[in-house]
């Protein structure tokens, strides 16, 4: 392609018959005129292609980054929500775990208060048997004619009390788990009248 230059310095030969050269030199100088300025906008043109040329380059690289860091960022995200959703799966099953332990250990103390229960039910049934045998046996006592006094039982010691009263008394007593003294004289024993004061 021809410089506005080149065809400023263009020379033509003249002949006898040929065209008048202030025409041609001013014809030329239009036309290189009008070329000049084409000329620039052509490398001027140029010049913004190369421009947006790069600036395509530069913003396809950032495309790109853009692509692979929006890849990894979904991976990481599917990652994290794999991780999550393991997370989970893991404390839910601790607190199912947890849960279960605490309830068996929570079974065996209510199984051992259940039994500690029972037990002091037996202990407290037991309890009331023997007193109730004792309180029977005292009012059988108490109803007993070997309780009554009579005025020829009494002495100058104190009250002789016949031994089948005593005799009885230790049976029925045996039956209630408790002993008596056995102080005997011959078929009486003496109550000590001064033994209250």
């Amino acid at each position: 392609m021809l410089t506005p230059v080149e065809l400023q310095n263009k020379q033509f030969k003249a002949s006898g018959l040929g065209y008048d050269k202030k025409d041609v030199d001013g014809f030329i100088r239009l036309v290189s005129d009008s070329y000049e300025e084409i000329y620039r906008s052509k490398v001027e043109l140029e010049d913004r292609v190369s421009e947006l040329d790069e600036a395509l380059s530069h913003y396809r690289a950032i495309e790109k980054t853009m692509q692979k860091a929006l890849v990894l960022a979904e991976k990481t995200a599917e990652e994290t929500r794999a991780n999550a959703i393991e997370n989970a799966r893991q404390i839910e099953n601790d607190a199912v775990t947890k849960s279960q332990i605490i309830l068996s250990d929570a079974r065996c103390e209510l199984e051992k208060i259940n039994q500690q229960i029972i037990n002091l039910n037996q202990t407290f049934e037991t309890y009331k048997i023997n007193f109730k045998n004792l309180a029977n046996a005292q009012i059988e006592i108490i109803n007993s004619d070997s309780f009554k006094i009579s005025a020829s039982l009494l002495t100058t010691e104190g009250i002789a009390v016949p031994k089948k009263f005593y005799e009885k008394k230790e049976e029925r007593n045996a039956n209630a788990e408790e002993n008596l003294p056995e102080e005997q004289v011959n078929d009486f024993e003496i109550i000590d009248g001064d033994a209250g004061n």
